[in-house]
């Protein structure tokens, strides 16, 4: 949303310079005219324009004036954005910042547009916003969640080449697009591994149920596979150690307790996010038993205040703003992937394991 008049003036120059209304290589009026004619004032107009040479579409030489670049070929890209982005929760706030960093190093415009938005539009208007905008490229953010349908066909309707930077293993399959997605299996395994290497056998696992997205595993393992790969990796397969529960604190708040309450309790609890293992400190916090001194804990995705927390909270950071760099990166040499009517295989992104104070080596009794 476009709050000031510096703004203002940016994207109108910017589309002038975009449809070359103001044609490459054209001098700009000086500032006093030019913010006349603009009705701003010339701090304004010179903000407005420090953008515009960031982004290489004007240029300004000392003594000569402002001139609009000969080369005005700045690609652009769709940021296609779910409603409540903005929000700590989802990780589509982090995903747009890696993207917008890696836009700025590679000289390209993002161009954002709330999901509901795009939606609103008439197919006509999507395709004039698209060649208007000079759109070369879509990256749409899910908000890791399953797309709906109807958005999948609009975005094909553009027949250009688009990365999902955040995706479910369903994604490249059901939408055609090419999809960056963490192996949370790998990832999870390595979790659980991390723990058993501290000396923990009796590891507890608090999942979210997430029937909505319709995923035939959580964090990359079904129920019937958790105990064998328990088993596998020498931890202990008690199935009372699983508990599947909505993202609510009062069923957070039963499953701890009833693991606390165990004639042997676990040593160690690994949870399906940092928010959940956030709520679950809680509720150990009021059972009065120290971390990581009883029991350690550890979260997944290493969402902002993990670190602050005391103690700072061992996690699975799954590099949100690298997300972002790898969809712009992948975009830039779509001629490489591209192909309408094929898709493009999955790229795994990287994640680290983040070893902070809420786990320790267990001694055991």
């Amino acid at each position: 949303m476009i709050e000031f008049k510096k703004d203002l003036i940016y994207e109108q120059l910017k589309r002038e310079i975009l449809d070359q209304t103001l044609y490459p290589g054209m001098r700009l009026p000086n500032e006093k005219i030019l913010a006349k004619r603009l009705n701003v004032g010339q701090v304004t107009l010179r903000s407005a324009l420090a953008r515009l040479e960031a982004e290489k579409l004007v240029e300004r030489v000392r003594g000569r004036g402002t001139f609009v670049s000969e080369s005005t070929d700045r690609r652009t890209f769709l940021l296609i954005l779910p409603d409540g982005a903005e929000t700590l929760e989802t990780p589509s706030r982090y995903i747009a910042e890696g993207l917008a960093q890696a836009a700025e190093k590679n000289s390209v415009t993002l161009e954002r547009c709330p999901v509901s938005l795009l939606m609103s539009f008439s197919e006509a208007e999507c395709h004039e916003m698209i060649l208007r905008n000079r759109i070369s490229g879509v990256v749409l953010e899910t908000g890791h969640a399953r797309i709906d349908p109807r958005i999948i066909d609009r975005i094909r309707s553009f027949n250009l080449p688009t990365v999902i930077p955040h995706g479910l293993p369903q994604d490249a399959e059901r939408s055609g697009f090419l999809v960056l997605r963490t192996d949370e299996r790998a990832a999870f395994a390595d979790g659980l591994r991390l723990l058993r290497d501290y000396g923990h056998r009796r590891v507890a696992f608090l999942r979210l149920s997430l029937p909505q997205e319709e995923l035939e595993s959580i964090r990359g393992f079904s129920e019937a596979e958790l105990p064998e790969f328990y088993r596998e990796n020498g931890l202990d397969a008690d199935i009372q150690l699983f508990a599947t529960i909505r993202n609510s604190m009062d069923e957070i708040n039963s499953a701890v307790r009833r693991w606390m309450a165990l004639p042997e309790p676990p040593s160690a609890i690994i949870c399906h996010s940092d928010r959940i293992a956030m709520k679950a400190c809680l509720v150990l916090k009021e059972l009065n038993i120290q971390l990581p001194g009883e029991l350690s804990i550890m979260g997944y995705c290493n969402y902002p205040g993990s670190q602050l927390m005391i103690p700072a909270l061992s996690t699975i950071d799954i590099r949100l703003h690298e997300c972002g760099k790898m969809a712009l990166e992948q975009l830039l040499v779509s001629k490489k992937w591209f192909r309408p009517g094929t898709v493009p295989k999955e790229i795994f992104t990287p994640y680290e394991l983040l070893r902070r104070e809420s786990i320790a080596f267990f001694e055991g009794n």
